[in-house]
């Protein structure tokens, strides 16, 4: 069944059919080749899917996120960004990927960070002597790493779905978000050298000051979600609609670049993606409950114990599983798939759920700028008109720091669990 179920996924996707309707049409064969599954379970699991009040999270944070780029905080972010790490050799491309650290991880999208980058920094880098397929890759790249720190809708789902706390893997996501810009930014350091990219002049104290006098109060955003989640004055769901409020608040009445006129275009936009994720994540559920009720999260566990209890071999070969996955299939989908898949394999072989949450999340993220499939590839090729054998050209320096990131992620465990054990000891 498993197999038929694969083949006939695949063979939609190569047709052309968008990824949410290929799921539902696999379900519903693989049902009717079931012969004892009435259709009537396919919209029932799609609803049952869906209905969960952690997703809630999901459109307040896009909305949080829509606010702040469309207000203006994004911009305002990116030019103290630029003032901390525009000097360094190669300057806008180390700003490229501070950017994310800092602008994409209030979004929780890579695909939102991505769509900024080319907008914002992208004409400035090239402007500046970058070439533009170089500019398309680092975009791409760095985007990598926003649904790696918080608040990240990947975590969300996992979360969601494997029963774990979502402010935990909030907290796990952070210093593993930062070793992925650092590791990239060592890449540009050696790529500045050699192809002799510009930087800009050093800011003095003064200049430092007052960018970060303009940009504080949307530095704060962070601190109220993540301060909010663990002080346990609001869930991850109400920390969503704190951060979209506080979002706001901030940018009609404190900075004015927001007027009534424009929220009606947020909201919709807001709407739009949310609809997005939610049919993928609705239309994965029952492709999810199909596998569930042929066991086979009990074949894997049957496989990987076969193999032996080596939790460095397992974790190898769920790398690479992971790797080949996303870089084929849409990254919040496998999510629904996979996450009940390997909830009984984490179970069985002892493992934490937390670091197995980030060592997922960030194998998918990695997959999305990864030929010949990765969603941000695309998205930044077809906004860039760049040529995607050009953008995998420049980008493979940047995919070998991301991979040493996650083997660090993968075979530290404390690198992730670091701070949700040190934080729950207090």
């Amino acid at each position: 069944m498993l197999a038929w179920m694969i083949v006939v996924m695949l063979f939609l996707f190569a047709i052309g059919m968008p990824v949410a309707f290929a799921m539902m049409l696999t379900a519903a064969v693989t049902m009717l080749q079931l012969g004892n599954v009435p259709l009537l379970v396919l919209p029932q699991r799609m609803l049952t899917g869906s209905d969960s009040f952690p997703l809630m999270a999901i459109p307040l944070f896009i909305l949080a996120g829509n606010v702040m780029i469309a207000s203006g905080l994004t911009e305002r972010l990116s030019r103290f960004v630029f003032m901390v790490v525009g000097h360094f050799p190669g300057g806008l491309a180390h700003v490229n990927i501070a950017n994310s650290l800092v602008n994409g991880g209030m979004s929780g999208s890579a695909v939102a960070d991505a769509t900024s980058d080319c907008k914002i920094l992208v004409p400035m880098m090239v402007k500046a002597g970058y070439g533009k397929d170089f500019a398309a890759a680092i975009s791409g790249a760095s985007a990598a790493v926003a649904p790696i720190l918080p608040p990240s809708i990947p975590f969300v789902i996992y979360g969601s779905i494997a029963q774990v706390s979502i402010g935990d893997l909030f907290l796990a996501g952070a210093v593993p978000g930062v070793l992925m810009g650092l590791y990239m930014m060592a890449v540009v350091a050696i790529l500045a050298r050699r192809r002799r990219y510009p930087r800009s002049t050093r800011p003095n104290l003064a200049m430092l000051g007052r960018g970060l006098w303009d940009a504080g109060l949307a530095l704060m955003m962070p601190v109220i979600i993540i301060g909010g989640i663990l002080g346990g004055a609001f869930t991850p769901t109400e920390a969503g609609a704190a951060a979209a409020i506080y979002a706001l608040l901030i940018s009609f009445l404190v900075y004015r670049s927001l007027r009534p006129r424009d929220l009606p275009a947020l909201l919709l936009d807001t709407g739009i993606q949310t609809g997005v994720i939610m049919l993928i994540i609705a239309a994965a559920s029952p492709f999810s409950w199909l596998l569930a009720r042929q066991q086979v999260g009990r074949m894997v566990v049957n496989g990987v114990t076969a193999l032996g209890s080596n939790d460095l071999v397992v974790l190898l070969l769920l790398n690479l599983a992971l790797l080949v996955l996303g870089s084929l299939l849409d990254a919040t989908a496998l999510l629904i798939i996979l996450v009940p898949v390997l909830v009984p394999m984490i179970t069985a072989l002892d493992l934490d759920p937390v670091h197995i949450g980030v060592v997922v999340v960030l194998n998918l993220m990695i997959g999305l700028i990864t030929p010949p499939f990765g969603l941000v590839m695309y998205v930044v090729c077809s906004l860039l008109n760049v040529r995607i054998s050009a953008f995998s050209r420049e980008v493979w320096p940047f995919l070998i720091a991301l991979l040493v990131a996650l083997v660090t992620v993968t075979y530290v465990p404390q690198v992730v669990l670091f701070l949700p054990r040190m934080l729950a000891d207090r």
